[in-house]
């Protein structure tokens, strides 16, 4: 008994130094971009990927729970020493599994806890790579230490991979590795690394899918979509070639400088740093957020730019004839330009780049999100990231998982302008069009002259919204949240009875516009504060809508009710700020009345006494204003009768008095080129309590010239009647030279 324990023993013994010696000599390796905890897709080609001794057996077992082998596969290493070896990968699910790899027979790694479900690329620049630990909601997760899914699988690609100190070395040429790449389960502390947009993503999926669900986190703040794409798609595609080379994008490759090249926006920089070496998985889909670094591209550049990279990684990541589903969020508001106008025609763009291919691609609006932002991040990376993942959830739900018939942000499917009225029409409404609140804001038309106003609108059927103003008899064209700051805008296609992604921004006719309606929300008196979104970044915040004089102010019933127990009190609607020791006007409101003729609004004195409107002053600067005349007549004043109804309003923009005196020379709307108050005067012989609502101008359809008002009855005090005679003598000279 003894002699056969002790033969076993030398045998097992002697068995394992020959395992040991053979592993000691195995030369085969994974690539960094495998590892313990990952998702490979279900249902599909399982790949791996490393090197390993020329014309080497590689061994690929799968093996169950039990350890039981469920699917295997066998290759043979090339002789550059790469080999592939790939099995079919099973149906997703909870289960975990090991993968135990070989390299002529001798065992050289074994993952653990891999699992299979469905697996994601998300890639773009800082609103993409923005960490899930900074944003609104990953704050406190981070904070008190959650712990995550194990169900969700992040491969953590470096910004930098290989070069951890920065960005100082470029490859000049694809990496088949990822040098520190990293994979993670939701229960490592790591993934609050990760991007915060692609965890909400993933999360979301999750739950909807009620599967594992992988990431490829791939991105880099500041980098250009040119160094997401390879040098062979670009030398392949003749027009982004141009596009490249006429603007000084194209980089030789014997040109290349791996110490003098910039990672962000050199051309192929992050896609051989990045993206070559992910080759080897077949990811779902891809989700995108990208285009502030790009943002002032002409004509075609980006839309060029983002076709090939569509179709390029179509075929890196195996997708043969078909195109690789990818989901792309339009961008967040910020001042990329003085008009804001790049911003605005840039995001009109992204959703008729996915008309090209209805079919693989969806684009999600984001207009509506707060954004509130943290300070080390800054203003261009709103700390809304959630929303914005759950939204590519629902897109890629029904574009890539048959959820519904609702997957992209709604566009304009045709117009028709009848009855004064403008008809739009759109595709992708989901279960119809809805309005998040009682009514619709964010709408603006114009007529022949190309002067927009905002305007009133309604959802006439499940696809179709009429839009018009009653200063507007002849509409030309319609604007939908075109403006810098247009949270408020707020009409939506639904989804199984709920809000599902706001309607992209449109203008029905590009061709007709000389002064675009940026939304003043004011104008409304419904709202407390407002964000404003300006070119200094500390100024980007939320302030009062209006601020009040002697009285006090508030808003209910969609009303603005001012109080006061003073003879002489004012309000103004906050169109400017104070920066240090200087007054700043919000960028992301327009200043420009010049090309209005009317200014209207709606009033009602709650009180006993009368109270009068003493005039409108609009301030051209701290010391000089024009005060309009009530319409048809000569005069700045009006009363609001004491009587508790709602009354109109209206003061003629192209009968200006300097200093608000009737008596002498008025001006044309043209005088308002640059507003930086509109100051409403009132007085009252004891309290007053009035409420009012909707400012609302109307574009200038007359001759407005300088008129000369010499009625002595107008005058009075001293100033006016000096003005008076002044026009007396300018009128008697006119008459005579006629």
């Amino acid at each position: 008994m003894k002699k056969a324990v002790s033969i076993i023993l030398a045998v097992t013994m002697a068995l394992g130094c020959v395992c040991f010696a053979s592993a000691e000599h195995t030369t085969a390796k994974l690539y960094n971009t495998y590892g313990d905890g990952m998702l490979f897709k279900q249902n599909d080609e399982a790949i791996l990927a490393g090197t390993a001794s020329a014309n080497a057996e590689i061994t690929a077992e799968l093996c169950n729970g039990s350890g039981e082998v469920v699917a295997s596969g066998k290759s043979s290493a090339s002789a550059d020493g790469t080999f592939e070896v790939s099995f079919n990968a099973p149906q997703g699910g909870y289960e975990e599994y090991s993968i135990v790899l070989k390299e002529n027979s001798a065992e050289f790694d074994t993952l653990e806890n891999v699992v299979f479900g469905e697996l994601w690329l998300a890639s773009g620049q800082s609103n993409m790579q923005y960490p899930l630990a900074q944003s609104r909601t990953g704050r406190d997760m981070f904070a008190n230490s959650q712990k995550l899914s194990k169900w969700l699988r992040i491969l953590l690609v470096p910004a930098y991979p290989g070069n951890t100190t920065g960005p100082e070395f470029t490859y000049a040429d694809p990496q088949q590795d990822i040098v520190g790449a990293q994979w993670v389960t939701g229960e490592n502390s790591a993934i609050y690394g990760m991007s915060a947009v692609a965890y909400f993503f993933a999360a979301d999926l999750m739950e909807k899918l009620d599967m594992p669900v992988g990431v490829l986190n791939a991105s880099l703040g500041g980098s250009s979509i040119t160094s997401w794409l390879s040098r062979v798609a670009i030398d392949g595609d003749e027009k982004v070639k141009e596009d490249f080379i006429s603007n000084d994008l194209y980089i030789e490759k014997s040109e290349w400088d791996t110490t003098g090249q910039n990672v962000y926006v050199d051309m192929t920089a992050n896609y051989n740093h990045k993206i070559e070496a992910l080759k080897h998985f077949r990811p779902s889909g891809m989700i995108w957020y990208q285009g502030e670094s790009d943002i002032h591209w002409r004509g075609e550049m980006y839309t060029n730019a983002f076709d090939l990279m569509q179709r390029s990684y179509s075929e890196l990541f195996g997708y043969e004839d078909a195109l690789m589903p990818i989901i792309y969020t339009q961008m967040a508001s910020y001042l990329y330009s003085n008009d804001g106008l790049v911003l605005l025609d840039r995001n009109i763009e992204y959703s008729e780049m996915q008309k090209l291919h209805r079919e693989s691609r969806a684009t999600v609006t984001i207009y509506d999100l707060p954004l509130t932002y943290i300070p080390e991040a800054g203003s261009i990376h709103p700390e809304c990231k959630e929303e914005i993942g759950q939204r590519m959830a629902f897109a890629a739900n029904s574009l890539v998982y048959g959820g519904s018939d609702s997957y992209t942000a709604a566009t304009v499917k045709s117009t028709e302008i009848r009855d004064g009225s403008v008809y739009v029409t759109f595709d992708n409404t989901g279960d119809g069009l809805m309005a998040d609140g009682v009514k619709l804001y964010g709408f603006a038309v114009c007529g022949a002259d190309g002067i927009y106003i905002q305007a009133d609108a309604e959802i006439v059927s499940a696809d179709t919204v009429r839009i018009w103003s009653v200063n507007v008899p002849k509409p030309c064209s319609a604007t939908y949240a075109y403006c810098i700051s247009n949270m408020r805008s707020n009409l939506y296609a639904s989804s199984d009875g709920n809000l599902a992604l706001p309607v992209c921004p449109f203008v029905t006719d590009s061709s007709i516009g000389t002064h675009y309606w940026f939304d003043r929300q004011w104008t409304d008196c419904e709202d407390e504060q407002t964000w404003h979104t300006m070119s200094s970044e500390k100024l980007n915040k939320y302030y009062d809508s209006w601020a009040a004089d002697g009285a006090d102010i508030s808003f209910n019933g969609g009303a603005m009710n001012i109080t006061s127990d003073n003879e002489k009190f004012s309000v103004s609607p906050l169109m400017t700020c104070k920066d240090s020791i200087k007054t700043v006007a919000f960028g992301d409101m327009d200043s420009d009345y010049s090309d209005y003729g009317k200014m209207s609004f709606i009033v009602r004195n709650n009180g006993t006494e009368n109270v009068s409107v003493s005039e409108i002053r609009f301030y051209k600067n701290s010391f000089m204003w024009y005060s309009p005349a009530v319409d048809g007549t000569k005069d700045v004043e009006t009363v609001i009768p004491a009587d508790g109804e709602w009354h109109v309003l209206t003061f003629d923009l192209n009968r200006l008095y300097l200093f608000g005196n009737e008596g002498g020379a008025s001006s044309p709307c043209g005088r308002l080129g640059k507003v930086n108050e509109i100051r409403f005067v009132f007085s009252a012989e004891g309290e007053g309590d009035i409420s009012i609502d909707s400012v609302r101008f109307a574009p200038s359809n007359e001759d407005a010239g300088i008129r000369f008002d010499s009625e002595m009855n107008n005058a009075d005090n001293f100033v006016e009647i000096i003005s008076a005679v002044f026009a007396k003598i300018i009128n008697t000279i006119i008459s005579i030279f006629k």
